[in-house]
């Protein structure tokens, strides 16, 4: 739940910084998109992975 959490904050700064630089709002969107998309399905980043694992 914490990584989710970290997750959606992190996408929310990506977010936010994309908007400060003068970006269009659509691409802060999309970046903030792919961040949840790599954040998430692992639990956090690095934590785990979206399949599970053999071992």
């Amino acid at each position: 739940m914490i990584g989710v959490l970290i997750a959606v904050l992190f996408a929310a700064l990506v977010w936010a910084i994309c908007v400060a630089l003068g970006l269009p709002s659509i691409v802060g969107i999309v970046a903030a998109i792919l961040v949840l998309l790599a954040g998430i399905p692992s639990g956090g980043y690095g934590l785990g992975s979206r399949f599970g694992s053999r071992y």
